[in-house]
């Protein structure tokens, strides 16, 4: 009987062996979940990678050596293109070509593919129950020239990967231009006059991740001058468009928005890094804010003037202005009540600031920008007393580089 313990035993450690041999440690995560629905995608999908069509009905091996004309959209598995030259000069490719390209995985894959690239990292972030978050589960890229400028478009999300990647297909969809995989660069910035030229665009959203609390979608959009003269500085206009959606509109739960949260802090990578101006600051009793934020000619090395402007509804809200110059920090709290519509339904606020940064370094223009969301719900009417219960901050961290 104990013999053949002993050969079960081994029999066990033998087979166990053979399953770790056959997925090794460095090797493509599989996401395999069961019973998923797959996209029906409308635009075909070329893919780098083995699990990819798991998740479309219709799909393509991309050939490295094939020229892809029409329109479409890559999906990469970026375990299979991270140590791949031939790849990797695929999907720069694709991304100078104007095709939406969407990453599972590592996004170095995508960074440093051309010079002046707009790149946002997902460095550092907590949600639900103190879940570190330190990297995103899916990006998607896209370039196209306009008006004369290319500029760039990025999509983050934290969601679980299925999700993600349906999220990401559809955003890349909406980012598809008609003339995408034929159009060539050689693009150049216009040169009559000055005026904030869109540049590039961020993405973000926590999908179901956060879920019973709500959803945090962050589209904040960077603009740059079209003509700063012979200036010795880069300017870049920050324009923030953080929403928010709670549990009680997305129909899983009684949460509502009761704060948000919104920093952009210059020299937090770059000592260099420089606070122009920013807007809204602390506000009482008003029910609109506007925002102008702008360069002017003769002030802090400006050769120029631009200047924009917008403003954004804040019913039932306080605005806390909390931003630093000594610290090149601009830092907002918009403190939300929870029991008015602006708690319960979806809200979105537009803070903004104006950076700049020294020409003559070498590398990117870098700085950090942090979202965050805290949640309330009333008690139960068993309970004693009538306090609200509250979340700490939910948040996430970008490291924003202009190449």
């Amino acid at each position: 009987m104990r013999g053949k313990v002993i050969w079960f035993v081994l029999g066990i450690l033998v087979g166990g062996l053979f399953v770790v041999s056959a997925y090794p440690t460095n090797s493509s995560v599989h996401y395999s979940v069961p019973g998923l629905q797959k996209i029906n995608n409308t635009v075909p999908v070329y893919y780098i990678g083995e699990n990819i069509p798991e998740y479309f009905v219709k799909t393509m091996r991309v050939n490295p050596n094939q020229d892809i004309r029409a329109p479409h959209v890559l999906v990469v598995d970026s375990f299979y293109v991270k140590n791949n030259r031939q790849l990797r000069e695929l999907v720069k490719k694709e991304i100078l070509s104007g095709i939406p390209v969407i990453v599972i995985g590592n996004p170095e894959v995508i960074k440093g593919t051309f010079k002046g690239q707009f790149f946002a990292e997902l460095v550092a972030g907590r949600g639900p129950e103190g879940k570190p978050i330190k990297k995103a589960t899916v990006y998607g890229y896209v370039t196209y020239p306009s008006n004369g400028i290319l500029v760039s478009r990025e999509f983050v999300s934290i969601d679980r990967v299925p999700e993600a990647i349906k999220e990401a297909y559809n955003w890349a969809v909406k980012n598809l231009k008609p003339n995408a995989g034929t159009f060539k660069l050689g693009v150049k910035p216009l040169s009559s006059g000055a005026y904030w030229s869109y540049k590039s665009q961020l993405d973000f959203t926590t999908g179901d991740d956060w879920k019973p609390y709500g959803r945090l979608n962050v589209r904040t959009i960077y603009y740059q001058p079209t003509s700063d003269g012979p200036s010795q500085y880069d300017w870049y206009d920050v324009h923030v468009k953080q929403q928010s959606v709670p549990g009680k509109e997305l129909g899983w739960s009684d949460w509502r928005t009761a704060k948000m949260h919104t920093w952009i802090d210059a020299d937090y990578y770059n000592p260099d890094g420089f606070l122009s101006a920013y807007e809204p600051t602390t506000t009482s009793g008003t029910t609109t804010v506007g925002v102008s934020i702008c360069i002017s000619a003769g002030e802090e090395g400006a050769q120029v003037s631009a200047s924009q402007s917008w403003s954004y509804t804040i019913p039932d809200v306080q605005v806390y202005d909390e931003s630093d110059y000594s610290q090149e920090l601009a830092k907002w709290v918009h403190s939300i009540a929870p029991d008015k519509a602006v708690g319960m339904d979806a809200y979105q606020i537009e803070p903004g600031a104006t950076l700049r940064f020294p020409q003559w370094e070498d590398g990117a223009k870098v700085w950090r920008e942090h979202y965050g969301a805290v949640y309330a719900k009333p008690p139960s009417w068993w309970e004693p007393g009538w306090y609200w219960h509250y979340t700490d901050e939910y948040w996430v961290e970008f490291r924003i580089s202009m190449g």
